[in-house]
C-alpha cells in the first residue's frame, strides 16, 4: 500500500542489560517531527482513529503491549499489528486508519510531521472516498516518455520525458522534474521543487519546499561504495527550504544543506551548510550569505542587507531575518 509501510528500528543491547532504540527526524523518522503524543489506558472494546489526513505524516510505535491498525487508501485495505517497540508504522497523507484491540497496559506513541490542524482531518469515510477520487483527477502532467511508478505525486507537478520515478517516491505539488531524472524509492520532494536535467536522486535524499536543483547535481548516499555490496542503511541527506544547488555540484551523503543557502556550480560539499550561507569550491568553503530572494547580502554595521529590501542579523552564530 502506498503511503503506509513498516519501519524497523535498530535495537541496541541484550536481554541481560535491556535494550535501547534511538530515533532521529529525517533519519529513522522520515520527516521533521513537530508533534508527539501517546495513547494509553484504552479499554479493549474501544476503537480509535476513524480519520485520514490531507497532508500529515505519522509514525506509530507501540512501545508497550499490542494494537492492531486497519489502514485503507481507498483502493486497498490491510491490517497491521504493532507489538514491538523497535517497529513503527508510517502512515502518510490520504490513508484512512482505525486502531483497535488494544491489550492491557498498551501504550501507542505517535510522531507527527506537523502541529495539530483540524482542517487537515477527514473524519467521514464517504468524504474520504470522494477526496481520494478527486485526487486521482488532479492536474498532473506526465510526459508520454516518462516512467512514473509512484502515485504520490502532488497537484500541478510536471514530469518530463525520459525520467523515471520509482514507486516509493513522494513528490509534492507544483514541482518541475525535467528530462533524464531518476528518483529512487526512499525519496521525498516538497512543494515547488525544480529538478533540472541529468539529476539522480537516490534513497535517503529528502528535499524540502522551494528547492532548486541545477543540471547534473550529484547526490551521494553511500560514502564507502563497493560493487554489489550494500550498507545496512543509506546515508540520509536533507536539503532544506529555499536552497539552490548549482549545476554539477556534488553533495556528500549524511549532511544538511541549510534554508535558503546557495551551493556554487561545480562545488563539492562535504559538510553541513548553514542557513543562507553561500559555499563554493572543492571542498566547498563559505564566501558570504544570500537573501531569500537569491541575491548576495552586503554587510553594513553588523546588519546584512539585500537590494530587495530584506535585512538579516547574526544571532548566536546563525543568520536570522529582521522583520
Amino acid at each position: 500500500m502506498k503511503n503506509c509501510r513498516i519501519i524497523n528500528f535498530k535495537k541496541i543491547g541484550n536481554s541481560d542489560v535491556g535494550f535501547l532504540t534511538a530515533l532521529e527526524e529525517n533519519r529513522e523518522i522520515p520527516f521533521n517531527i513537530k508533534r508527539i503524543y501517546y495513547i494509553y489506558n484504552i479499554p479493549k472494546e474501544i476503537k480509535r482513529g476513524f480519520h485520514a489526513h490531507k497532508r500529515l505524516g505519522q509514525v506509530l510505535i507501540c512501545v508497550n503491549g499490542n494494537v492492531k491498525i486497519k489502514a485503507d487508501d481507498g483502493n486497498e485495505k490491510k491490517i497491521i499489528e504493532l507489538n514491538n517497540p523497535n517497529k513503527g508504522l508510517y502512515i502518510g497523507p490520504g490513508v484512512w486508519h482505525e486502531m483497535y484491540d488494544f491489550t492491557q497496559n498498551s501504550v501507542l506513541l505517535v510522531l507527527a510531521s506537523d502541529y495539530y490542524d483540524e482542517s487537515d482531518y477527514i473524519r467521514d469515510y464517504a468524504e474520504f472516498l470522494k477526496y481520494k477520487e478527486c485526487k486521482l483527477k488532479k492536474d498532473i502532467f506526465i510526459h508520454e516518455n516518462a516512467i512514473v511508478d509512484s502515485k504520490n505525486i502532488g497537484e500541478k507537478t510536471r514530469i518530463w520525458g525520459f525520467s523515471h520515478v520509482l514507486v516509493g517516491a513522494e513528490i509534492g505539488e507544483n514541482c518541475n522534474i525535467c528530462e533524464h531524472v531518476f528518483i529512487e524509492n526512499d525519496v521525498k520532494l516538497g512543494n515547488n521543487v525544480t529538478v533540472k536535467c541529468g539529476v539522480y536522486i537516490w534513497d535517503g535524499i529528502f528535499i524540502e519546499d522551494d528547492v532548486f536543483i541545477g543540471p547534473s547535481v550529484t547526490f551521494i548516499n553511500d560514502i564507502h561504495p563497493r560493487s554489489k555490496k550494500y550498507p545496512n542503511k543509506f546515508e540520509r541527506t536533507l536539503i532544506k527550504k529555499g536552497s539552490s544547488l548549482g549545476a554539477n555540484s556534488t553533495i556528500m551523503g549524511g549532511i544538511i544543506i541549510g534554508n535558503y543557502s546557495t551551493i556554487g556550480a561545480g562545488s563539492v560539499v562535504l559538510s553541513d551548510v548553514k542557513d543562507y550561507e553561500i559555499v563554493v569550491g572543492n571542498p566547498a568553503k563559505p564566501i558570504g550569505y544570500s537573501c531569500q530572494c537569491g541575491l548576495k547580502l552586503k554587510k553594513e554595521d553588523n546588519i546584512y542587507k539585500c537590494k530587495c529590501g530584506k535585512s538579516y542579523k547574526m544571532i548566536d552564530n546563525h543568520l536570522k531575518p529582521i522583520f
